[in-house]
């Protein structure tokens, strides 16, 4: 013979409904940081170029960067890192020397390559919203072309005639403050030494501005060994 279980009390079933469930969804996601995308253009200064006659500032672009920052109830903060940076240059510098005119050329990408975590290690989000970064920016590098036409070429630390390659090896920049906007959707980076080379002869600073394409709360993995 069957029985019938009791019924409940409708106060128990309604406790029963309403008692959260101790199991987590296997599909949830751990978020613990924060990786943002930020599109970049650039302002390349140049200084102690032969004669100072390609001493200059030239808008260069487009370029991206990726900041990871920790995940402090829902926003970015904290501790951050720079987990990629690449900025394409092209730009051109025409100069006289009496009669003369001579035009270079320079197509160029530079790029950063990651250490054992990330391109920049450690930097820091403080409250003013400025990120100060503690470590300098791992192999800072800059490869492509530079074209010389006119007299200069291959005079004085000018590069040789005709198109020839450019190599910038990689070397630690220690980069500049980035100071962001209240909605952490834009900052800005004041110019910054990134090389000093003989041939060409120049040294080159960059400021920065960016502006976030997109971002993704992420589980962020352990550092490689």
């Amino acid at each position: 013979m069957s029985r019938i279980a009791p019924a409940l009390p409708p106060i128990v079933v309604a406790t029963l409904a309403l008692a959260p469930s101790s199991r987590v969804s296997a599909d949830e996601p751990k978020c613990d940081a924060w990786d943002i995308e930020y599109a970049l253009s650039a302002n390349l200064s140049l200084s102690d170029t032969p004669m100072g006659k390609g001493d200059g500032v030239h808008a260069v672009g487009p370029g991206s960067v990726v900041l990871r920052f920790e995940n402090r109830d829902g926003q970015p903060a904290g501790e951050v890192k720079m987990l990629s940076y690449n900025m394409r240059e092209h730009f051109t510098i025409k100069t006289k020397a009496l009669v003369f005119t001579t035009t270079v050329v320079t197509d160029t990408t530079t790029t950063a390559t990651p250490g054992a975590c990330s391109v920049v290690d450690w930097g820091a989000l403080g409250a003013n919203r400025v990120v100060a970064w503690r470590t300098p920016a791992n192999g800072y590098r800059t490869d492509g072309t530079i074209t010389c036409d006119g007299t200069l070429c291959g005079k004085f630390g000018a590069p040789p005639s005709g198109k020839s390659e450019l190599h910038i090896p990689p070397h630690p920049v220690p980069l500049s403050s980035f100071t962001f906007a209240p909605d952490m959707k834009t900052f800005t980076m004041p110019s910054t030494r990134v090389s000093k080379t003989d041939t060409p002869k120049q040294t080159a600073e960059i400021a920065l501005a960016g502006r976030e394409v997109r971002r993704a709360c992420v589980q962020a993995p352990a550092c490689r060994k």
